[in-house]
């Protein structure tokens, strides 16, 4: 039988009802804007650290990089005129540090962490200026030759316009919030053609501990394919690196792969204590202008470039001859600890540039190295070098930047591949768990319950798991006065006790009334009255009073609290009238509060201690 249209009606009204059809809208037009202006964003940080490169690396210092993957040739040759590199990274610092200081201080650094910082700590309010800047300074620093990457820059600047958009719509906090993690996850996915990875990485990347924020995971992954359509239809489909990887198929290979991920956990110990410790212990004690330490870090790393040129840049041409073992084992030698100080030099010092792709070649360098000396004390166990460069990449970064997920699936996407995913997961584990309480990002908080941004989250939450009856001391005397009590009788009873609030009783025990101190006070200033009061005349009727029960919420109270002005409220059986039980302080709610807050805190550091 044919249905009628009332019957079709009615079921696409059902339908409807069941689809959130205004919040997938929502979401879905504002991931689309985002995810298009973070593609066209990484699109040009491209172009532009490009053309930075080939004016001053190619043509005035006569330097050519290698390519990555299939984005250009692998064969490279030294410099014509190295010494010009003492001229062209000094300069370049120094008109990225006039540049950042005058128009955006935030802009220095590697930019995730400013993001980070934003997020937890200033409403995820980044100002809009951030987005020119932080692409002319990120372009100086690295198309110069600069040991930075391109991804801090990229997520800063899509997340300032994710943080402007919503300012511009007049977004609530929390959906700002939710734009910038967008922000990010569209920038590093389009600049790196790891749309997943990506927004894994913009979750987890904002703590330190197994904590993530999953209720942006869906509009993150949503930006994040857009901006990485946008880009890749502007610069290309191929994937970071391109690899010839086998199967992992050999178990006995997991041993080798677990002493990689303790190699990996020390050196990304003495990465971040150098990155950090250069910033802290040489940059800022340097008696100079703030702009001019940029260019002393470009000074530093020119001065590292004459011996050890591979330092230059991002870096992922040379991880690409890595990964196909056309790097002396010598030049490895060299090159890991060059990068690491190359890295903080340039960063540490004020340039502008992410820690990513450094993070990278550090952790596929310090593979290559152990493939090689793998390979000459246990060859049964060896894994093959392009593996344990891959690995090691995964691996160092999901320990330095407390990303474990997100690294082994921006690998496997970067590469192509998801053939290492099970020594990626353990070596993975194993530098996260190594590396507890050491991270490159230090804006980072262990957990939600430490952001400031959760916290008034937390106080509600922590409110509402409380019942009156649990902070309700029952044992403490209750006073309580009847109607007909003489003013006299009732300055004598204020006076006994340290009650701040009394309820009036009828002789049945049941609460008509209550009265405060305050009340006492009041009419004590006309003494002539005194004579003819008694306690109700003082009191409120119980229809109009403010009261507490039993099963009542602390957040409840608190707004009970605020809402009449009253620090005492009496806690009843249930509405008035009925039996008082006794009377609930303001205080008291407070100490409650923060006994709870204290002990989950407690329970939180044994957790991480375990």
């Amino acid at each position: 039988m044919a249905l009628n249209q009332t019957t079709i009606g009615a079921r696409l009204s059902r339908l409807a009802g069941r689809l959130d059809l205004y919040n997938f809208g929502r979401w879905l037009v504002l991931a689309l804007v985002i995810g298009v202006v973070a593609g066209l964003g990484a699109a040009t940080l491209t172009w532009s650290v490009d053309g930075v490169a080939s004016l001053l690396q190619h043509r005035v210092v006569g330097f050519d990089a290698p390519g990555h993957g299939m984005t250009g040739s692998e064969t490279w040759h030294p410099a014509a005129r190295p010494w010009l590199l003492l001229l062209v990274l000094p300069a370049a610092g120094l008109l990225v540090g006039l540049i950042v200081t005058t128009f955006a201080p935030e802009a220095e650094g590697h930019g995730t962490d400013a993001v980070i910082n934003a997020y937890h700590r200033k409403g995820a309010l980044l100002r809009p200026r951030i987005i020119p800047i932080k692409l002319v300074a990120s372009a100086l620093t690295i198309g110069s030759g600069g040991s930075a990457g391109r991804e801090g820059p990229v997520a800063h600047i899509s997340a300032g316009f994710a943080s402007y958009l919503s300012q511009l719509l007049r977004l609530p906090t929390l959906d700002r919030r939710i734009l910038v993690i967008c922000g990010m996850a569209a920038g590093v996915g389009g600049m790196f053609r790891a749309p997943l990875g990506a927004a894994l990485f913009a979750i987890e990347v904002l703590y330190s501990e197994n904590d993530y924020e999953s209720e942006a995971l869906i509009p993150a992954i949503m930006s994040s394919i857009v901006a990485y359509v946008v880009n890749a239809s502007l610069t290309g489909w191929h994937p970071i690196f391109r690899t010839d990887i086998e199967q992992f198929t050999t178990p006995r290979e997991l041993v080798s792969y677990l002493v990689l991920g303790i190699v990996l956990a020390v050196v990304g110990q003495v990465y971040v204590k150098v990155f950090y410790g250069m910033r802290d212990e040489v940059f800022a004690r340097l008696p100079v202008p703030r702009l001019v330490k940029p260019a002393i870090g470009g000074l530093l790393v020119a001065l590292l470039a004459l011996v050890v040129p591979q330092v230059m840049s991002g870096g992922y041409g040379w991880l690409q001859l890595t990964l196909d073992g056309a790097l002396p084992f010598k030049v490895l030698l060299l090159l890991l600890p060059a990068k690491i100080l190359a890295t903080s030099f340039t960063i540490s010092s004020g340039g502008s540039g992410g820690v990513f792709a450094p993070s990278l070649v550090i952790g596929g360098v310090t593979g290559a190295v152990f493939a090689a000396a793998a390979e000459r004390l246990a060859p049964g166990f060896a894994p093959a070098t392009s593996a344990c460069v891959l690995v090691g990449m995964g691996g160092f970064f999901a320990g330095v930047a407390k990303v474990p997920i997100a690294s082994l699936i921006m690998v496997a996407e970067m590469s192509g591949s998801y053939l290492l995913l099970v020594p990626l997961m353990l070596v993975c584990s194993v530098t996260f768990l190594l590396m507890r309480g050491v991270s490159i990002y230090e804006a980072q908080v262990p957990t939600r319950i430490d952001s400031p941004a959760h916290i008034g989250e937390l106080q509600l939450d922590v409110l509402e798991r409380l019942k009156v009856s649990d902070v309700l001391d029952t044992g403490a005397e209750l006073v309580t006065v009847a109607p007909g009590t003489p003013f006299q009788r009732v300055l004598e009873i204020v006076a006994e006790t340290d009650q701040h609030a009394f309820p009036v009783t009828d002789e049945a025990g049941l609460v008509v009334g209550l009265f405060s101190v305050t009340d006492v006070r009041r009419m004590m200033a006309s003494p002539d009255v005194w004579s003819v009061l008694v306690a109700w005349d003082l009191s409120v009727a119980a229809s109009s009073m403010a009261y507490l029960e039993l099963d009542d919420d602390l957040h409840t109270a608190v707004r009970r609290f605020t809402a009449f002005r009253h620090e005492n409220l009496p806690v009843l059986t249930s509405p008035p009238p009925s039996a008082p039980v006794g009377m609930l302080s303001y205080q008291r709610v407070l100490e409650a509060y923060d006994d709870e807050i204290h002990r989950l805190q407690t329970e939180h550091l044994g957790d991480l201690a375990g």
